[in-house]
């Protein structure tokens, strides 16, 4: 798995006008230098933020989507696809997001 080209991918959409306006205008030809899995680019160019969170791909990064409106993803229809995959939980409606928890070994 490259989740780190995933990272690496939306942190240059944020940061890099010129590869921003490629993945807008011709996202394969933008993506064709990085080595994603068949699972990672079908997730990402089909806006699949909740398997993007599953497999590991930092939130904060997540967000590009969204705020650029890359492949389908916009701010009204972004909660309920980082949600997509995940268990219920009524905190969701509450607006308030679980907390995440790491267990030190």
């Amino acid at each position: 798995m490259s989740v780190y080209q995933i990272n690496k991918i939306l942190y240059l959409t944020d940061n890099d006008a010129a590869f921003r306006k490629r993945m807008k205008e011709e996202p394969e030809a933008a993506l064709k230098d990085f080595r994603l899995t068949e699972g990672e680019y079908d997730a990402l160019t089909s806006g699949a933020v909740g398997k993007l969170y599953q497999m590991g791909v930092h939130t904060f990064l997540l967000n590009h989507l969204s705020r650029y409106e890359l492949f389908g993803v916009n701010r009204d229809n972004y909660l309920s696809r980082i949600r997509e995959g995940m268990e219920y939980d009524p905190r969701f409606e509450q607006g308030k997001m679980p907390m995440q928890y790491f267990i030190k070994g």
